[in-house]
């Protein structure tokens, strides 16, 4: 009778041993990848949405409009854009805004911009906590839900607009708009209804 002995498995070794450098070098790198593989898609709280909403009537709405629609003409023939709308956070800087000159790419960039220049009467004047939950409250308003992760400056880098502004491209196809944001309470992932 014919035994076969059971195959051990030997790690295979390199001629050359990772430098130390290297090693942490390549460390560093696969926690990265596992921190960016955890972060949601979009993120933030309903806390911020609550904030970001009292934000944006107090600060934004004189320009934008009571309910994020934009208004033209509203000082020296400048035109706010839509906020809540189909339309918003177009990819492109749209023909009209004479404020914005790059593509909002992700909602860092929308930070980076608002940060900057919002509100056009007093730019820079709000705390960089205020402008996240003023962001969070445009991004649930037009569609985006809850998810519990706050929105800051560590996640929106890695959150796309892609989605917002495909939407964008169908209503501009005949397809209908977004409703305004019913009583206004933050939509959350999971659940068919808004719910505060």
């Amino acid at each position: 009778m014919l035994m076969m002995q059971p195959r051990t498995h030997k790690p295979v070794e390199s001629s050359r041993p990772l430098r130390p450098g290297r090693q942490a070098r390549l460390t560093v790198f696969a926690v990265v990848a596992l921190l960016l593989a955890a972060v949601p898609a979009m993120a933030f709280t309903a806390e911020q949405v609550d904030k970001g909403r009292d934000l944006f009537r107090l600060q934004c709405a004189r320009c934008h409009g009571p309910d994020g629609q934009g208004i033209t003409n509203i000082y020296r023939n400048m035109t706010a854009p839509p906020l809540i709308a189909p339309s918003a956070f177009p990819l492109n800087p749209r023909p009209y805004q004479k404020m914005r000159h790059f593509q909002f790419r992700s909602v860092r960039d929308i930070y980076e911009f608002a940060s900057a220049v919002m509100p056009a009467d007093q730019p820079a004047s709000l705390s960089a906590d205020d402008y996240w939950d003023v962001i969070s409250f445009l991004l649930n308003a037009n569609g985006t839900a809850v998810n519990g992760q706050p929105l800051n400056e560590n996640n929106a880098a890695g959150m796309p607009l892609a989605k917002l502004q495909a939407r964008g491209k169908q209503t501009a196809s005949n397809e209908e708009p977004l409703p305004a944001p019913a009583g206004n309470a933050p939509v959350v992932e999971g659940q068919g209804g808004a719910q505060r």
